[in-house]
């Protein structure tokens, strides 16, 4: 049986919790439970049975799979946690979701991680999720420009030119809870924000990707795919 940890941001956890097989074994690190109660609470998602930790993670995931606290202590207490919790409970088949520095995950832990997916391959086909053939109706348009790295920060010349609600973080919204009860109430999400996006698929609403140029599309949903609902801050025309 497979068993699988979750170990990673908010946007992922929002992807693999309606992906993972019944037959999985879920364990989520303790930071990812907010947000799973509030899928909950928002009907989202059903209930199903995953088993949260405490691996000290304080941020938005594992330090290990970041460049900014990479080096920082907190990282070992993290992945000591871990290759305490895999002493406690044994398993021969442990998966992580993708392979970003699976080997220093499998040093570090002395353990044998394998990944759902090879980091850059898309990961909606790599969970097998398909397009559910969103089409845009009303004229209720929620605009989310906030963003975990700054870079995905929509520009203000771009939201100057999109007709729509625009919430921000910290006045719009603090909670998960607030995050999902706007995207509902919306017929169309603009974002850059991978969260956001993910839920969007996820309440199946309608969506446009605004994303800096150079950026990777691999976390792009199969709607915005099919119908082209995507474009590079440069090149915006409409939405």
């Amino acid at each position: 049986m497979r068993r699988v940890f979750l170990l990673r941001a908010y946007g992922d956890f929002a992807i693999a919790v309606q992906a993972l097989a019944a037959t999985d074994v879920i364990v989520a690190s303790l930071h990812l439970k907010p947000l799973y109660d509030a899928l909950i609470s928002r009907g989202c998602i059903s209930p199903c049975i995953i088993e949260f930790v405490d691996f000290g993670i304080q941020g938005s995931q594992l330090n290990l799979f970041t460049n900014k606290t990479f080096f920082s202590i907190d990282t070992f207490r993290q992945l000591s946690k871990i290759r305490k919790y895999i002493r406690t409970n044994p398993g021969t088949s442990d998966f992580v979701e993708q392979s970003a520095r699976l080997g220093l995950l499998n040093f570090f832990t002395g353990h044998s991680f394998k990944a759902i997916f090879e980091t850059r391959e898309p990961v909606y086909s790599a969970y097998a999720l398909p397009a559910q053939g969103l089409e845009r109706k009303g004229d209720e348009v929620l605009i989310l420009p906030d963003a975990r790295l700054p870079k995905r920060i929509i520009p203000s010349s771009i939201l100057a030119r999109i007709d729509g609600r625009v919430a921000r973080f910290g006045s719009d919204y603090t909670t998960f809870e607030q995050l999902i009860d706007l995207i509902q109430a919306a017929d169309y999400v603009v974002t850059s924000d991978s969260l956001p996006l993910h839920l969007a698929y996820l309440c199946r609403k309608p969506h446009f990707i605004l994303y800096p140029d150079g950026g990777k599309q691999d976390f792009f949903t199969p709607d915005a795919l099919a119908s082209g609902s995507f474009s590079t801050f440069s090149q915006f025309d409409h939405v």
